[in-house]
């Protein structure tokens, strides 16, 4: 039976590897499935509006739990030498202000913010890669949850020192925003190879993103179908690539298309 099992895994995983959707490898029960996920070698990391729970990566048992009110919307995050880092914005109060929020892997303990205030939008994702951080910064067409004279083309994902100074800037491209709006993009990484993947707020998709060799509009390549709703997303370096379902309260595991 493990075998038949086995063999079953093994040919859905190669089918979805040769198309372009994801391979899902695990799905977990987490009831705090809300916002994103961050996972290390031993253990995922899920993140809801105002509450981290540890959980261990083989049976998704709960090892420890942070949370405080005084923060509003988390969102998603990425992990650097045991410290991981979350977005976090006051969504959907107006008007729109954002902090990168860091915490110790090891005890949950909140050690660190950075606090960007009311500059460019609500503050969805950040990652980091070759000492630079990359944040997207999104605004929206929701009645109720956008600022004055703001739709979701004022989105735009900023790069930034070490110190937290900008060195540049980018925005969605009109294809995309036509797709995603009146929401914008929740979760976002950047691929080995330099292109970035991004997240509907709630749509089974992921979208392909590069950079332009000139002007300041991102391109729009490609769609991944996925198990993956929406949200925060997050690649591991064992190459699986880490999301949720928040209408079921589920953390996915999953493996990208080999064609990617």
């Amino acid at each position: 039976m493990k075998y038949l099992l086995s063999v079953l895994l093994f040919t859905v995983v190669i089918n979805s590897l040769l198309a372009q959707s994801t391979a899902t490898i695990k799905i977990f029960d987490a009831p705090h499935a809300r916002q994103a996920v961050c996972a290390d070698s031993s253990f995922f990391y899920v993140i809801d509006n105002a509450t981290i729970i540890k959980r261990d990566r083989k049976e998704g048992l709960e090892i420890k739990s942070w949370s405080d009110d005084r923060l509003h919307h988390l969102n998603s995050g990425f992990i650097k030498d045991s410290l991981l880092y979350c977005a976090h914005s006051n969504y959907p109060q107006i008007p729109m202000h954002s902090s990168i929020e860091i915490w110790n892997t090891h005890t949950l303990e909140h050690v660190g913010t950075h606090s960007f205030g009311i500059e460019n939008g609500s503050c969805t994702w950040v990652v980091e890669k070759d000492n630079f951080y990359y944040v997207m910064f999104a605004h929206y067409n929701n009645e109720g949850k956008k600022q004055k004279n703001r739709d979701v083309s004022w989105t735009q994902l900023i790069k930034y020192d070490k110190e937290w100074r900008r060195v540049a800037g980018w925005v969605l491209p009109k294809d995309l925003i036509d797709k995603v709006s009146p929401y914008s993009i929740s979760g976002g990484i950047l691929l080995e190879d330099g292109r970035l993947l991004c997240t509907h707020h709630h749509f089974k998709e992921l979208y392909i993103l590069s950079f332009p060799e000139m002007g300041s509009e991102l391109i729009y390549e490609a769609t991944i179908s996925t198990e993956i709703r929406g949200q925060g997303i997050y690649l591991d370096t064992d190459g699986y690539l880490w999301g949720i379902d928040k209408k079921e309260r589920k953390v996915i595991q999953t493996l990208l298309p080999q064609l990617l």
